[in-house]
């Protein structure tokens, strides 16, 4: 509790799951509401929430938040916000509309920063500028070719017609009938941004909502509640000043209409890809107070689903001939709440047969014709006991940040916001009730119940009509425009871009300090290892010095166990290595021998659900299947335990590694799994260009192009047909790879040493006998290639081009050799030269996303590859995207544009958030660590590289910008891959060839050199 609260009054206090102290104030003169949670690490957080209400489409929330960080009364400056929050050891700000609520964000290392810019954050929400000019380049323009552009349209244009968007809100807009806010688009659809929307809509929209009673600022991170007051003190007496506002009316007090009747509808979108379709079957839901029943339908939906056992999996996915790739069940929490069940990957010859199927599957179990199992029901609730508690340690800020606004926007009492952040104890009580609880919860919503369901069906006719459509409507706008028209349009943006780049005088940053990075509070963490005899034993609770392979031990404060196995793949014959993805998908879905005996695979999963919280194979460390990030010749085999179940984790780990039994008939259903998956991906336009360029970079060796989507799915498509036809060689493959995988080990745990050696002594010696004495392998320390070494030193095609029909705007990215290793004296100062080009409010920021030429751009370097990344994604104007980017990179190399000393403190401060937030959890702290090894380099590099971080100059900008950034658009040194929607490809092939870019064009993503194996 604080001290002295100022005009701040305690409400209540609480303590929720995971034990976070969470404090609530209201404001006696402003009614604004500050909610404090006292979440450890070096993280704060804030969510600055208000309740939103709208009525159509023309996005109103949405594009209010966008214009309120070009500036405020104080503050009238575009881009002063993010600036001043990278000052303040933040990665700029951030907000999200949903449908009813707009919510501001900040995050900062440490909490001087935060406190800094609460308040300068909070006047630009209650008082911002609100100029057309800012309307102009950030929400919608007709710029003078013609064309519809802006921030929020070019946002829009790359979401509202993928098959996801368009199915979604059409299962919405018909589960909340009549007048509902519930099924406006908040974001505001194209239509409506060109002829709808207005810059005095918005101003009016802003006067409604915008006020501080219906505000509630919540914090996450270790904060002191008085200083929180004081900063907030200053921007209490400016609302003050303003004098009385009128009465308020809270949004969302209207009674929500009932869904009296079903509804089904087939739904086209547009799709080159014929192939795949996808369902949604929706109900009403309880409404938004009663959690009990939410929480019981959150289990429910996880014992329907979550497992390869679960009744929609077993029914629909887990089949030789199955129906699709992936079922999703969800909740929408609105005061009524809508639950859903989502089909994805459907054949399309299927798309018809999902919704009996389902009624089918729903009412064997309301009528006990099927069983519910409730062994494993207690299992899935004990599971979600322990993930609840998980994410308290993994995910606190995102977690209560989550229950704070809900609380705010259906909570009123003390016991309301008890009940929401005590989640666990309901789960406990739901392990009591009976299987006919369970019946009853399926008869009362599922059965018999109105419902909607929508029937997604890709179309190529409609792609090309509405391409053709498109054109059209742009040709009549021009036409219509005139010469003069456009030269008009023309002058207005330039007009409002000059208005927007004022810039704020030097005195308004230097008036704020930069924190001092010393004073932040960092997870502590003891690393230790076998790699030499000397280190071994340093740790006496767990002595490393008799495992007979490589291990790595992270001794930090953790209520869990995960533990990593890191297999080498670089020895896999290559005829082997496309079998590596499917080996990572039916790992933990396969029939294994235990004591001799062959237990099912039924019973694998959930044994495996009963005894661990999380298992995952994968290719590389993060990323997917088809889409993999760092060291992607390490398969990772992950657990993670809780404490008291660590014995069993180790068995788990050992079977999995040895005792495995592939199996034709599972390999064949998670090949056809993985096969309608693909579907799902080359819609995906940074999966296609991600995956084109990487087949252009790198050799066939690399796993960056084995797991490659287009060659996975002439493998897969192969297997398929071998499957049934010779079954024992694609198992003989199958143990071929396991073999030669686990013929080195190296293993990396991380746990609370002290806690464990008091739960199970002598914690160690389950290790020394996990290798049975009859298999090979090697204790030699694992020296695997860099990936650097994959490059390849040209390509027969360096720049590809290809449309697909469900990318509606276009995507870009390109690459260049830089340096190869985290240890290289340039990388700090490579990390500073991107940084200060990329960050919130940089030359990056304000000329390509802030003119509306592409939504997003990126350029990273990764030294594990030795390649420097530039990224566009999302771009309405591709091209002219891509030559301001140029630009700006030559302008600063060549001295045309000078650096500034300003600028070049906030991309240091952001950076060094950005590195400090990658430890703001236990567990990130341990995932760093093992970065770290495999990188070779100090567990402490995170750390350490703050200080030279800190100590980049302009001139370090200047040396590393011609010796590395030059080459980065240097058209004979680019390998560079394209994605468009296909009505644009000759037209953006030929504005680059005019840069000396010449693409080959693919007509498909079929063509031979990408599939082939």
């Amino acid at each position: 509790m604080a001290g002295n609260c100022g005009n701040f009054e305690s409400q209540y206090s609480v303590k929720g799951d995971g034990d976070i102290p969470i404090d609530k104030y209201k404001s006696t003169k402003t009614g604004l509401t500050v909610v404090i949670a006292d979440v450890e690490g070096p993280i704060v957080n804030g969510y600055i929430c208000l309740a939103t209400e709208a009525h159509d489409d023309d996005g109103l929330p949405h594009t209010l938040e966008h214009l309120v960080f070009m500036g405020s009364e104080d503050f009238p400056y575009k881009g002063v916000l993010d600036l001043l929050a990278n000052r303040c050891l933040a990665y700029g700000t951030s907000a999200w509309t949903d449908v009813d609520h707009t919510c501001y964000t900040m995050t900062h290392a440490g909490s001087e920063g935060f406190l800094n810019l609460l308040p300068v954050y909070l006047e630009h929400i209650l008082y911002p500028t609100l100029m057309e000019s800012g309307y102009t380049t950030e929400v919608h323009h007709v710029n003078g070719d013609g064309e519809n552009a802006g921030v929020v349209y070019c946002e829009m244009q790359a979401l509202e017609n993928t098959d996801e968007s368009r199915c979604q809100w059409e299962m919405v807009r018909n589960m909340y009938p009549g007048q509902c806010g519930y099924k406006s688009n908040t974001d505001g659809i194209m239509k409506n941004l060109r002829e709808s929307t207005s810059h005095s809509k918005i101003c009016a929209y802003h006067k409604a909502f915008y006020r501080p009673e219906n505000i509630s600022v919540i914090i996450t991170g270790h904060v002191e509640p008085n200083k929180v007051f004081a900063a907030l003190q200053p921007l209490e007496e400016k609302i003050v000043s303003k004098g009385p506002l009128p009465p308020f009316s809270r949004p969302w007090q209207s009674q929500v209409p009932p869904l009296e009747v079903s509804v089904i509808k087939t739904l086209p979108y547009p799709s080159d890809n014929e192939s795949h379709g996808m369902v949604k079957v929706a109900w009403r839901g309880p409404k938004a107070k009663e959690q009990f029943t939410f929480t019981s339908l959150c289990v429910l939906f996880d014992y329907l689903h979550d497992s390869p056992i679960s009744p929609l999996q077993r029914d629909f996915v887990e089949l030789g001939d199955s129906y699709c790739s992936k079922v999703h069940c969800s909740i929408i929490e609105n005061s009524e709440c809508c639950i859903y069940i989502s089909f994805q990957n459907i054949l399309i010859e299927k798309l018809s047969q999902i919704y009996p199927r389902l009624t089918n599957t729903l009412n064997k179990l309301a009528m006990g014709q099927e069983k519910i199992d409730m062994t494993r029901m207690y299992n899935v609730i004990q599971h979600k006991i322990m993930e609840k508690l998980s994410r308290v340690e993994d995910h606190p800020h995102d977690t209560v940040g989550r229950i704070l606004i809900e609380d705010f926007l259906f909570g009123d009492t003390k016991e309301d916001l008890k009940t929401r952040t005590s989640v666990i104890s309901m789960l406990k009580d739901l392990k009591s009730k009976p299987e006919e609880f369970w019946i009853d919860l399926i008869n009362q919503y599922f059965i018999n119940k109105p419902n909607v369901v929508i029937i997604g069906e890709p179309s190529k006719a409609l792609m090309e009509e509405m391409g053709k459509t498109e054109a059209e409507r742009i040709a009549l706008q021009q036409k219509a425009l005139g010469e003069d028209g456009l030269k008009k349009m023309g002058e207005i943006l330039e007009k409002a871009i000059k208005v927007n780049a004022q810039d704020p005088p030097d005195s308004i940053f230097t008036a704020i300090t930069v924190p001092n990075v010393s004073q932040i509070f960092f997870h502590p963490i003891h690393p230790y290892s076998n790699h030499s005899r000397d280190a071994a034993n340093k740790n006496p609770n767990f002595p490393l010095a008799d495992i007979p392979f490589q291990f790595q031990l992270d001794d930090i404060c953790t209520s869990f166990v995960q533990i990593r196995a890191l297999l080498d793949s670089s020895g896999v014959p290559q005829e082997l290595k496309y079998y590596l993805p499917l080996f990572c998908e039916v790992l933990f879905e396969s029939p294994m021998f235990r004591n001799g005996v062959l237990i099912s695979h039924e019973e694998v999963i959930e044994q495996l659900q009963a005894d661990t919280l999380v298992t995952e194979a994968s290719l590389g460390i993060q990323g997917e299947h088809f889409s993999l990030v760092y060291f992607p010749h390490i398969v990772q085999v992950f657990l993670k335990v809780e404490l008291e179940k660590y014995e069993k984790g180790v068995a788990w780990l050992k079977d999995l590694l040895y005792n495995i039994k592939f199996t034709a008939e599972r390999l064949k259903i998670v090949a056809k799994r993985l096969t309608n998956d693909i579907a799902e991906y080359k819609n995906k336009g940074y999966a296609v260009i991600r995956t084109l360029l990487n087949s252009i970079i790198f050799s066939n060796e690399c796993n960056y192009v084995i797991s490659s989507m287009l060659k996975q799915q002439t493998f897969l498509e192969q297997i398929l047909k071998q499957v049934d036809k010779e079954p024992e060689v694609v198992e003989s493959r199958m143990n071929q790879l396991l073999q030669v995988l686990t013929c080195n080990l190296t293993i990396h745990m991380s746990a609370d040493t002290a806690r464990l050696a008091a739960e199970h002594p002598l914690p160690h010696k389950v290790w020394t006998d996990i290798i049975p004495k009859t298999h090979q392998f090697t204790s030699d320390r694992c020296t695997m290639k860099k990936t650097s070494e994959f490059v390849l030193e040209s390509s027969p095609d360096k720049h590809i081009i290809v449309g697909v029909g469900s990318v509606e705007s276009s995507y870009l990215i390109q690459a260049v050799p830089c340096i190869d290793s985290n240890s290289h004296p340039d990388y700090p100062a490579i990390m500073v030269f991107i940084q200060y080009l990329t960050q919130f409010e940089g030359p990056m920021w304000r000329h390509i996303r802030g003119m509306g030429l592409s939504y997003r751009y990126r350029m990273y370097v990764q030294p594990e590859s030795g390649l420097l990344y530039f990224q566009l994604s999302k771009s309405t104007h591709i091209v002219k995207a891509f030559k301001v980017a140029r630009d700006i990179v030559t302008g600063y190399i060549k001295g045309e544009t000078n650096f500034s000393e300003i600028t070049l403190e906030s991309a240091k401060g952001c950076l060094t958030f950005k590195l400090i937030e990658k430890e703001k959890t236990v567990s990130d702290v341990s995932k760093e660590c093992l970065l770290s090894y495999l990188r070779g380099v100090s567990h402490a590099y995170n750390r350490d590289l703050l200080q030279t971080i800190s100590k980049v100059s302009i001139a370090d900008l200047q040396r590393v910008g011609e010796k590395y950034m030059a080459p980065l658009f240097d058209v004979s040194q680019i390998r560079c891959a394209v994605c468009c929607h296909p009505s644009k490809v000759e037209e953006i092939s030929e504005e680059f060839r005019k840069l000396s870019i010449d693409f080959k064009i693919l007509n498909s993503l079929e063509e031979d050199f990408f599939c082939r194996l």
